[in-house]
């Protein structure tokens, strides 16, 4: 470990021999952090945290230290973040809300400034979090889902692999895949442009803006052969409480 002179590292703390600490970080007794990571200046890892290999935290980042509102930590509770993220400057993630629960971050995400993962959520891989965008508690967010700046989620909403979030839209209920949400009333408005192909313009056509009702649209669908689309039906035929917007 190669530590600044400035930083505060607890030495109950389990950290990587090549891992760069900077100046006047502070890391917590219970923090596990994995080999080729960086944290750059005024980092705050605090709690009960488990890194992966790779990551870079840049600086005013907080990993941890309490929930917006309440104690510091819950008993048991955890942050587990997987490889080569990389969270820019002020983002924060915070600890779960409940005893012995998990905030859960994946691999190879991209946090950009002064974003937050609230208690609880679970990320999975390849996912982009804009600047000021905020995903509040027990979200669930499918591989490379893309959140513009100051787009959102509000509690317990879940994001299916490859959904997109227009900025300064908020998702108030689950975004199938694929589909991107826009407005104040946070619509389906488009297929995500990293995963447009015929078929899924086609399924958006049919579902989100032929008319039919969503039975009869399934029903349409239900002949397709494309597995992004097959991934898509999965998704709508949930029970109504848990599907999309209707």
């Amino acid at each position: 470990m190669k530590a600044h002179a400035t930083a505060l590292v607890d030495p109950s703390a389990r950290i990587a021999d090549d891992v760069e600490i900077g100046a006047y970080c502070v890391v917590g007794p219970d923090v596990r952090i994995g080999a080729g990571c960086r944290l750059l200046p005024r980092v705050t890892l605090g709690g009960a945290i488990e890194i992966g290999r790779g990551n870079v935290f840049h600086p005013n980042v907080v990993i941890g230290s309490m929930l917006p509102s309440g104690p510091a930590s819950r008993p048991g509770g955890r942050i587990e973040i997987g490889d080569g993220n990389v969270f820019r400057e002020g983002a924060t993630v915070n600890p779960p809300a409940e005893a012995g629960g998990t905030t859960r971050i994946g691999s190879r995400n991209r946090f950009h400034p002064c974003s937050n993962v609230g208690h609880d959520c679970s990320l999975g891989d390849g996912i982009v979090l804009g600047s000021f965008g905020a995903l509040w508690g027990r979200t669930v967010v499918g591989d490379r889902a893309w959140l513009e700046g100051s787009g959102g989620t509000s509690e317990e909403v879940t994001l299916g692999r490859g959904a997109w979030i227009q900025s300064h839209c908020t998702a108030t209920v689950d975004l199938p895949p694929f589909m991107g949400v826009g407005g104040d009333a946070a619509e389906v408005r488009a297929v995500n442009p990293c995963f447009r192909s015929p078929a899924l313009e086609r399924a958006f056509e049919i579902v989100w803006r032929s008319g039919l009702s969503r039975p009869d649209a399934i029903a349409r669908l239900g002949t397709e052969k494309d597995p992004q689309v097959l991934e898509l039906l999965i998704f709508l035929r949930r029970p109504p409480r848990e599907a999309a917007d209707e």
